[in-house]
């Protein structure tokens, strides 16, 4: 079965995309690597590829302002992401979130979950979303995707996690 194709949206000089051929893995290993991106840590540029290569991504990237801007770059530069693990037909776990810290305040972050909201609406059998978010992010997720607290053990069913290796979260 094929995936479908890519789509692409744009904000003033910014392209918000899911063609996996303009994920940088560099930037995003860079985004990683920042106190910023506090919930993940850089990995082997290989393990990345394999990671994003197997995930629904959303790019953000800044386009060029001038034709000097365009000399000597194949691909725009690459300020954010948003990346869905996903069956892309009834699931999705949304995860790895940023608008770098220089490009925040233009409301990238807000429409690149409106990217992700138009796609994971679009699928007819969509079940159910989930993410992981801190008391500073609950808010964001909950005004711009409708995501609410899952209430453990309401209606008999619970929510669970295994802490892997590679996470750096406490939970």
């Amino acid at each position: 079965m094929s995936n479908p194709l890519p789509t692409e949206w744009y904000k003033s000089n910014f392209l918000f995309s899911t063609n996996p051929s303009l994920i940088q893995p560099p930037a995003i290993n860079a985004a990683f690597a920042t106190d910023y991106v506090h919930w993940a840590k850089p990995m082997d540029e290989a393990l990345l590829k394999k990671m994003l290569d197997n995930s629904l991504c959303f790019g953000v990237y800044e386009l060029p302002t001038s034709s000097a801007e365009i000399a000597g770059r194949s691909n725009p530069k690459q300020i954010g992401l948003a990346r869905l693990i996903t069956d892309r037909v009834s699931f999705a776990y949304l995860t790895d979130v940023y608008i770098l810290e220089p490009y925040q305040g233009q409301g990238l972050g807000k429409f690149l979950i409106k990217c992700v909201d138009e796609t994971i609406d679009s699928w007819p059998q969509f079940r159910r979303a989930l993410l992981m978010a801190d008391s500073k992010e609950k808010g964001f997720y909950e005004q711009m995707l409708g995501m609410k607290e899952f209430e453990q053990g309401a209606n008999g069913y619970s929510m669970m996690t295994r802490k892997g290796k590679g996470s750096v979260i406490p939970v």
